[in-house]
């Protein structure tokens, strides 16, 4: 009778949970040891839970069970939360389309660590601009916000906004496009 109540102790005790907990502060979801690829890192985490959706609609998640390397920067659920109103249901009616091409404009092939600055490749095509300062790291003006988050195909940064590559046109942007910082050059940046 001990053992059991030692062991259900136990239980509920393994199934507390840290998401109220901030995204900087929190571990990286792949513990030392596990061989969990991007997808399923960003899964068990619980801050990417609107990218991870997006990649489902898309058909994308597969891309990142692959052997890669590749380097996720994957806004956090925060950051879609301050796209304007409407952006992210425009993005869902086009799975395939504008929502796949702004998804695959946050993977970059190969393994890019924080400190790397520079023009890189998206999969998408379009690059984007990393710039690795002693204050951290930033992706088309995007703050990274946690870092180096290890996978066993690659890495993931977490982001504060959601990206859209140059190509990508939506029409509840344009509207709010003068409440909207931009980011100059290729790359429109939604930070909100």
């Amino acid at each position: 009778m001990v053992a059991l109540v030692l062991g259900a102790a136990v239980l509920v005790c393994g199934c507390t949970s840290l998401r109220g907990d901030n995204v900087q502060n929190q571990t990286p979801a792949g513990a030392p040891g596990e061989n969990l690829t991007i997808d399923e890192v960003l899964v068990r985490d619980g801050n990417f839970s609107t990218f991870v959706r997006a990649l489902d609609a898309s058909r994308l998640e597969g891309l990142l069970t692959g052997p890669g390397p590749y380097t996720v920067f994957a806004p956090t659920d925060e950051a879609f939360s301050r796209l304007p109103p409407g952006t992210l249901d425009e993005l869902f009616e086009d799975p395939k389309g504008n929502l796949a091409e702004a998804l695959l404009y946050h993977v970059a092939p190969g393994e890019y660590p924080a400190s790397t600055g520079g023009t890189i490749a998206t999969v998408q095509g379009s690059p984007i601009v990393l710039d690795a300062t002693g204050e951290g790291m930033t992706v088309n003006g995007a703050k990274v916000v946690r870092a180096d988050i290890p996978a066993a195909n690659g890495v993931i940064h977490a982001i504060d906004a959601v990206l859209l590559p140059p190509e990508i046109t939506l029409p509840v942007i344009n509207e709010t496009a003068t409440d909207t910082p931009t980011e100059t050059g290729n790359t429109t940046n939604i930070t909100g």
